[in-house]
């Protein structure tokens, strides 16, 4: 499969404050996150190489082997966890919480970078060598954020599609989505045309078994997608008991923690920093009866394994376990990181270095050829559709060639009006002859009139569904693709060749948005 690779710069798109600062290299905000790195070589230079981590390694691949056994994922995702045996080989890693038919396209995102970075880390002579890793957040229990997925429908409409599920503070983990699942199959399946990857894309999607989760879900996609790439994948609760100890003595610390994050927002604010955590946000949770409860601060836990760290701990949880040398994160997260990240050295955790990752639309070949005739791009399209067809219609040359053609009609019927007192002093018998010219040019201009009538009609009712199609396929709901489409379609359209086309196109050091036309 062939793509071009155009990029747009985030001052013309928009996107978050602390993300277009990190990205233009703000040193006040490089005080609390770290300098964003610009290559591989300054990346090494800041890897935390050398540290120790709490899981012992053998444990840690005893269970991403199990985990990727359990979902069928390929040898090249055997081979990556077992390369994690050897103290030198590292963990690049990424993650999300899961979402219904993977989520929203910047997850495929956010795993190219980790692999396109791995690949020239690994092509670095004499550097670390690493694997990458995503980490699949099943303990969250935002159902409504997971349950929803996205598809433009024979309309050109953004349709949301979803489970019929009613929870309430359960984790992600144990809530069965099989039965509902076939019925948004069902749903779905006259959005998706007839490919050569259909069949294998929807046999993909089928759940397994009535207790599926979505956890379950999402490692299945990933490791079909990215698995001979090496992709490992781990949910939290299938690490080995030893992972979750660290949380009993994070949470004996929890009047300091909580006493940090604030003192740090305080000073994020002096540098201007907008920050989007609530800093008195729960730390930590407790699984009690398959609930997922919150704890107060000071409050009594119980044991380890029934602990679950909220957002101030979850990438220092993760850090913690993992060999970790970078961590590829999106623009939401770097938001609440520049908050967290002092934490790394108060509770004694290796800091990754932050990598952003890439940003991209995905431009199917008919998309590209209605930008190219509309001569659009896309910050023109949060417009929408309507006023786009607005604009359209005022530049149309229709109204022009009509008024031409109303010029040309009386021009004609003067000049040959003109032409009968001179034929009848030569020949009155031409006269007849005369009358038939005009009838017929002036039916014939007619006739051109009806046609250009036509052609104008007709753009104004599939210029306005084009332009429909645009702005909810390239920047639906007035938001950036990646944040609202699934990647289902595109794996039904480009099979196996749209996780290669993501990763060449996921320069981990780029800092504009991508625009990819597959």
């Amino acid at each position: 499969m062939t793509s071009t690779l155009r990029h747009i710069s985030f001052r013309r798109l928009g996107t978050s404050e602390v993300h277009q600062r990190f990205l233009e290299d703000d040193r006040d905000l490089g005080g609390f996150l770290g300098m964003r790195a610009r290559s591989v070589a300054e990346l090494v230079r800041r890897a935390p190489t050398g540290a120790g981590r709490l899981l012992p390694r053998d444990l840690l691949v005893k269970a991403l082997r199990a985990y990727a056994q359990k979902h069928g994922a390929p040898p090249e995702v055997l081979a990556s966890a077992e390369a994690l045996l050897d103290p030198n080989v590292h963990v690049v890693v990424t993650g999300q919480q899961p979402g219904l038919l993977g989520g929203p396209l910047f997850t495929f995102h956010k795993v190219a970078t980790a692999i396109r970075l791995c690949r020239e880390l690994n092509a670095q002579p004499g550097g670390p060598r690493v694997v990458p890793l995503f980490w699949n957040h099943s303990d969250d229990h935002d159902l409504d954020e997971a349950n929803r997925l996205f598809l433009v429908n024979q309309q050109q409409e953004v349709q949301r599609f979803r489970l019929d599920l009613q929870r309430t503070s359960e984790p992600l983990r144990g809530i069965g989505i099989g039965r509902e699942m076939e019925k948004v199959l069902a749903e779905l399946d006259p959005l998706l045309p007839q490919t050569e990857f259909r069949d294998r894309v929807l046999a993909l999607c089928k759940p397994r078994h009535p207790d599926e989760t979505l956890g379950d879900q999402q490692a299945r996609l990933l490791f079909e997608a990215f698995g001979r790439h090496g992709l490992l994948v781990i949910e939290p609760r299938d690490l080995p008991p030893e992972a979750f100890e660290p949380l009993t003595k994070w949470w004996a610390k929890s009047n300091d923690i909580r006493e940090k994050v604030k003192q740090t927002c305080d000073d994020l604010a002096d540098v201007g920093v907008d920050v989007t955590l609530d800093p008195s946000t729960t730390m930590m949770f407790q699984l009690a009866g398959g609930h997922r409860e919150p704890l107060a601060d000071g409050e009594e836990a119980g044991r380890a394994q029934d602990l679950s760290p909220g957002v101030l701990l979850r990438p220092l949880w993760q850090d913690a376990c993992l060999p970790t040398i970078a961590f590829v994160v999106g623009p939401g997260e770097l938001a609440y990181l520049c908050a967290v990240a002092p934490l790394y050295r108060l509770l004694g955790v290796p800091m990754p270095v932050f990598v952003p990752r890439a940003s991209m639309t995905l431009v199917e070949p008919s998309l590209q050829r209605l930008l190219t005739r509309f001569s659009l791009d896309l910050p023109d399209l949060d417009q929408g559709p309507e006023k786009l067809a607005e604009k359209l219609l005022q530049s149309d040359d229709g109204n022009d060639v009509e008024d031409a053609l109303d010029e040309l009609q009386a021009k004609v019927r003067a000049s040959l009006d003109g032409l009968t007192p001179k034929l009848t002093a030569l020949d009155a018998s031409m006269l007849s002859a005369l009358d038939r010219a005009r009838t017929k040019a002036l039916e014939e201009i007619e006739r051109l009139q009806q046609k250009v009538r036509n052609a104008r009609q007709n753009r104004e009712g599939t210029g306005i569904k084009q332009l429909r199609r645009l702005c909810n396929s390239l920047r639906p709901r007035n938001r950036p693709q990646e944040r609202v489409l699934g990647p289902i379609a595109y794996l039904n359209s480009f099979g196996p060749g749209l996780a290669d086309a993501l990763i060449d196109a996921a320069d981990p050091f780029r800092i504009e948005h991508g625009v990819l036309e597959l």
